[in-house]
């Protein structure tokens, strides 16, 4: 191909290799993101006093900034020396709880499937259950037939046969009881296991191996037989409501949360289902939130030496650290979460009513939702410096204007419940303006200060970094213009915790 429009597809680099145009500005795009990126993070170190330029640069500043805070405030030794011992003792207690919840609830395998067992039995009542226990037995006396065959069966029936008995028990009895389709299955299959296993107990010094191994198995193929003849009759094992007895009695067990807790077996680790490691770590939440509440003097005073360490004016007063029930702040600390969930869930109809029309709105509504609450968890992390709560107001909130625009477009929003919903919306954020104004003007580096206390939430880190945000957050409203002062008053408006 010959021509001026000729365009090699591939272009030579320094080194000599080859690479395609649109490869090479990808790694052009990623470098120039990472360039930003570091950059934001290492400002605080190279130039105080002022905002990196850029929206990723101001991320990341916010990001890492109790990162730097911390690390100038730990240079010196006694404060280090403090920090750790604080923060050590904190973690050692959490981990202490966390071996008590793992003695207490991981499991093993055969633990398991005993009371797997015994919740199945009892499930299918006692008729069901004397019914199934029969068959049971007269399949020992077939397998201890074959096992020894030189004994006198008389009436016994053969394996076959006993199996079929068995299925069939456990299939009849299991569509009149009021069991699940499960509970049948694995009933029929233990009691297949325990004869299996009786018979072979009884059995001769050299027993018939080929009976041995089918035995080993029988316990599986019976409860799949049970499980398929339940299936065809009609998916669960369920029964008529009798006239005695509320009808709730008589409903199928709906399926729901399955908190399986891990188990060890044969060395081997099984981790369980998800719902058990969410019950695990709000848990370890919760307790960790207690700890940090009953130590939280030692928290202030870390606190105001990284404010001096950092060149800021400390926002805590001197005090001698102990543990100690502060009731006062407890009751303020859920004054502020519950007034934190009424915001958040205020925005939720909203969000409903723009997500209802949308074909994805299964996905779209936790999306918009997440942006939401994590708009909020950036407002409040603003607001545990002191400084916040003495920014200054010059509009409403952005859904407030968002609001009052939308409403020149469809008068109807001025109207009835939507009018109603407005005034909820504005009185609710009138306690909060001020901090909302302050997140308003510096989005981003309170979006990234944002996220690093949200990781710092989890247990153990919140005992390692709760010292450092207010203080990083002192540090990003020092360098609001607005301010009126460096050195404000403490408000009694203040969320830190």
């Amino acid at each position: 191909m010959k021509g001026k429009d000729f365009k090699p597809l591939r272009e030579e680099t320094e080194g000599g290799s080859t690479a395609t145009p649109g490869a090479s500005s990808l790694r052009d795009e990623v470098r120039k993101w990472w360039g930003e990126a570091r950059s934001g993070a290492e400002h605080f170190q190279s130039v105080r006093g002022a905002l990196p330029e850029g929206r990723i640069r101001q991320f990341f500043y916010g990001a890492s900034l109790p990162i730097h805070i911390a690390r100038t405030t730990l240079a010196d030794a006694p404060t280090r020396a403090r920090y750790l011992r604080v923060t050590l003792f904190q973690t050692a207690f959490l981990v202490a709880l966390a071996g008590v919840w793992a003695a207490n609830n991981f499991q093993d395998e055969e633990e398991v499937q005993a009371k797997r067992s015994v919740r199945a039995a009892r499930s299918l009542g006692p008729e069901a259950q004397a019914r199934l226990d029969q068959a049971a037995r007269d399949l020992e006396a077939a397998l201890g037939g074959e096992v020894h065959p030189g004994s006198a069966k008389g009436d016994t029936p053969s394996v076959g046969e006993a199996v079929s008995e068995l299925i069939a028990a456990a299939i009849e009895e299991g569509t009149a009881e009021d069991a699940t389709l499960e509970d049948a299955a694995t009933a029929a299959g233990n009691a297949a296991k325990e004869a299996a296993e009786r018979a072979r107990a009884t059995s001769p010094p050299t027993p018939n191996e080929a009976v041995e191994e089918d035995a080993e198995d029988l316990g599986d193929t019976v409860a799949a037989a049970v499980r398929a003849g339940l299936e065809k009759e009609g998916g669960k094992a369920t029964r008529a409501p009798k006239d005695k007895g509320p009808r709730i009695q008589k409903a199928p067990q709906k399926e729901g949360l399955n908190i399986e807790t891990p188990q060890v077996h044969e060395g081997v680790f099984f981790l369980g289902s998800w719902e058990f490691w969410v019950l695990f770590f709000t848990s370890l939440s919760v307790a960790q939130w207690v700890v940090v509440a009953l130590s939280r003097d030692f928290h202030t005073v870390i606190s105001r030496e990284a404010s001096l360490a950092t060149g800021i004016t400390p926002e805590d007063p001197r005090l001698a650290p102990r543990v100690r029930v502060n009731v006062p702040w407890i009751k303020a600390k859920l004054q502020r979460r519950w007034r934190a969930y009424v915001l958040f869930v205020l925005g939720l109809p909203v969000i409903a009513a723009v997500t209802a029309p949308v074909p994805w709105k299964t996905v779209l509504f936790p999306v918009l939702s997440s942006a939401w609450a994590f708009w909020w968890l950036t407002v409040f992390t603003s607001a545990k410096s002191d400084r916040a709560w003495v920014s200054p107001v010059s509009r409403p909130p952005w859904f407030l204007r968002g609001w009052h625009a939308i409403a020149q477009v469809l008068p109807f929003l001025r109207w009835g419940p939507f009018r109603w919903y407005e005034g909820v919306l504005t009185r609710r954020t009138e306690g909060v303006s001020s901090p909302i104004a302050s997140v308003e003007r510096q989005p981003w580096v309170f979006a990234g200060l944002a996220l690093t206390r949200f990781v710092g939430t989890l247990p153990p880190l919140r005992c390692f970094t709760r010292p450092f945000i207010p203080v990083a957050a002192a540090h990003l409203h020092s360098l609001d213009p607005v301010q009126p002062s460096k050195n404000a008053p403490p408000s009694p408006h203040d969320v830190g915790d």
